[in-house]
């Protein structure tokens, strides 16, 4: 029985294969014909249906390489657009490094800029916003989610303006410090009703049961377990997956902390059938946390032992410069699964969870204290708006002629503190950036979390493995506990990133081909495209 099963799966298997195939060369011959990228556009559309992401990866390279052949232009609405879609969805299924996908969302909100194009302006600084949002570098995440706000209200688009209050949401919630204050969730809960009264008032049907999510959510965390209950229930189960699995990753949160662990093991068992359907890693990790929770409070040692390695997997996978707050519940849950069976393990995810746990803690901070300093600045500018708005009065009962100069002149006065503060910003990003250069160039050793230091001018190459950075010398390898995205912001420029997973030393390039670089002792090192006029540049 069990080989016919097999038989049949690999049947369907390879049948699926040979469609996928066929459909790829379709695609190849037909799409070069067409003369837009509604082909491409449409098909991916298609195709999301079937949530086929690694054909969507192929059709989206295909209408790239379309777009390059026909030249496209960058004010081009359509083929910005693919692009943000196309970068979006490399990320979302760790097909690009979420810093590539910050430098691509750039590129596309500049051209927007120049050509005034709000409706894409502000879709290119939410996804940067959310990008900043998933590194916890939550000042910067803020920054591009109130100019996605003013950005939104300019194109006149009620669902972009709707979208940026969502994210507003989650930016806000995600830069309270711990422990929260009360307060603080009820002024979130009450924005969040506003979302949820905006959508219905206009009939935005796509972002409405995300403002319910947000609003279960701060309820949760005042313990107000019903009335998160309540909303959770009003979500339909017809609502798409990335709706679906947060309402259920919810209600496994409430389940969690009454405790109730048969409702527990309904909604966690809900939650994973979602989360493997998006077949995204991240999403994966959270519901094995979970799922080994409740395994130890049930005492089922077999499957605590299963979903412990599954969530280890899913570790060794995610991109660890992203979902940080998962990363951390995952390492304290393992670290309880160890407790009293490998007191190495406890004691070695212990020391993740509070280095992670000091990161989000310093990213709050600097969050917090980046949206002080623009309330406070949007509250010096109500306040100067306040003054001149009594000036006007004053005058409009005197002399209608001096209401005309006397508002050209405020405008005049808003524009000109605008480019003073833009200017300021500016100087105060150059210094920064001249500190850090100067820093980084007179740098004579790294240091690794071990304390071993290593000379800077002996070190030939960094190889990035999984959570592992190993520091390559003539004589030596040293191997330390970090991601290559952190150790390149320590190094001097003669430092350069050649590959997703290498860093050379310039010094040591003795030749190099349009595939790989060969250093000093014919050590050959793989060059990517995505890097390649990066070291052209640097030589």
């Amino acid at each position: 029985m069990n080989l016919k099963l097999t038989n049949n799966h690999l049947c369907k298997n390879t049948l699926h294969s040979c469609c996928v195939v066929i459909l790829l060369l379709f695609f190849k011959t037909a799409a070069f014909a067409q003369q837009s990228l509604d082909y491409f556009i449409l098909k991916i559309d298609s195709l999301e249906q079937l949530n086929d992401h690694k054909t969507i990866t192929a059709v989206y390279h295909q209408g790239s390489q379309w777009a390059e052949a026909k030249a496209l232009s960058e004010e081009d609405h359509s083929y910005l657009e693919f692009k943000l879609n196309r970068s979006r969805h490399l990320l979302r299924f760790s097909e690009i490094a979420v810093d590539s996908a910050i430098a691509s969302y750039h590129s596309v909100y500049n051209s927007a800029q120049l050509a005034e194009n709000y409706l894409i302006e502000t879709k290119a600084l939410g996804f940067l916003a959310n990008a900043y949002r998933s590194k916890r570098e939550l000042g910067k995440a803020f920054e591009y989610n109130q100019k996605e706000i003013e950005a939104a209200l300019k194109s006149e688009d009620k669902l972009l303006y709707g979208r940026a209050l969502i994210t507003e949401l989650d930016i806000a919630y995600n830069s309270l410090p711990s422990p929260m204050d009360p307060a603080d969730l009820q002024d979130l809960i009450t924005k969040g009703n506003f979302v949820i009264d905006y959508s219905e008032k206009n009939e935005l049907y796509s972002i409405l049961p995300f403002g319910k999510l947000y609003v279960s959510k701060f309820y949760i965390k005042q313990n107000e377990f019903a009335k998160a209950e309540d909303i959770l229930y009003s979500i339909s189960e017809d609502e798409p997956l990335s709706v679906t699995f947060s309402k259920y990753e919810h209600l496994c949160e409430i389940a969690q902390k009454k405790p109730n662990l048969p409702d527990y093991r309904k909604y966690t068992l809900e939650f994973k059938k979602r989360a493997y359907q998006t077949k995204r890693t991240f999403v994966a990790l959270n519901a094995h946390n979970y799922l080994l929770d409740y395994s130890l409070k049930v005492k089922d040692e077999d499957s605590a032992s299963f979903y412990a390695k599954a969530l280890e997997q899913n570790l060794s996978e995610v991109d660890t410069t992203k979902y940080l707050d998962f990363l951390d519940v995952s390492y304290a849950t393992l670290a309880n699964y160890y407790k009293g069976k490998n007191p190495e393990k406890e004691l070695q995810y212990l020391s993740y969870s509070t280095q992670i746990n000091r990161i989000i803690t310093a990213r709050q901070k600097e969050a917090f204290s980046a949206i002080l300093k623009y309330k406070n600045e949007v509250s010096q500018l109500e306040s100067k708006n306040s003054d001149l708005a009594k000036a006007n009065a004053f005058i409009r009962n005197n002399l209608f002629a001096l209401i005309v100069i006397l508002l050209a002149l405020s405008v005049l006065a808003v524009i000109i503190f605008q480019k003073y503060k833009k200017s300021r910003r500016k100087a105060e990003s150059v210094l920064i950036e001249k500190q850090h250069l100067e820093d980084t160039v007179n740098k004579k050793f790294i240091e690794l979390h071990n304390k071993q230091r290593i000379l800077l001018e002996e070190l030939k190459y960094i190889k990035a493995d999984r959570n592992y950075v190993e520091f390559h010398t003539s004589e030596k390898r040293f191997v330390d506990r970090n991601v290559l995205t952190n150790v390149l912001g320590e190094l001097p420029p003669n430092f350069i990133q050649v590959h997703r997973s290498y860093i050379v030393n310039r010094n040591f390039i003795k030749s190099s081909t349009h595939s790989f670089i060969l250093l000093n002792g014919e050590i050959e090192i793989p060059l990517s495209r995505t890097y390649k006029s990066r070291l052209a540049d640097s030589l």
